[in-house]
């Protein structure tokens, strides 16, 4: 009896554990998704700011330029699209735990793109 409820002890905590780290990662992807939409506006804006460069002596760059940014958006467009925080609740705490995981990887990489790409193109001088 005492080995049972050690035992029963033990998993129940462990389940918590998992659920904090699954909670705090939520916390995590959704904070992050927070930060990269702003940057998405300025995408758009040095986008606007650089097609009105883009017939000019240097419109070769320019054009590369505005095709990183277009790639920076697409990419934030994607992962907002296939992210499904309403399905977290019908995940078990393991897959919740993946799931987010595999999210937070997704924009990390996301954010270095993003954040890369503005240095590039906000450094842009004509």
């Amino acid at each position: 009896m005492k080995k049972y409820i050690a035992l029963s002890l033990l998993l129940l905590g462990c389940s918590q554990a998992e659920e904090k780290l699954s909670e705090e990662l939520q916390a995590k992807v959704l904070g992050l998704h927070d930060v990269l939409m702003p940057k998405t506006e300025q995408i758009i804006s040095l986008k606007t700011k650089l097609d009105s460069l883009s017939t000019g002596a240097d419109s070769t760059h320019v054009r590369k330029l505005i095709s990183s940014l277009d790639k920076a958006d697409k990419s934030m467009m994607d992962w907002m699209h296939q992210f499904s925080i309403d399905s977290l609740g019908k995940m078990d705490v393991s897959s919740k735990v993946i799931y987010l995981k595999n999210q937070y990887t997704q924009l990390t990489e996301l954010q270095q793109l993003t954040d890369s790409t503005l240095h590039v193109a906000q450094k842009y001088r004509p």
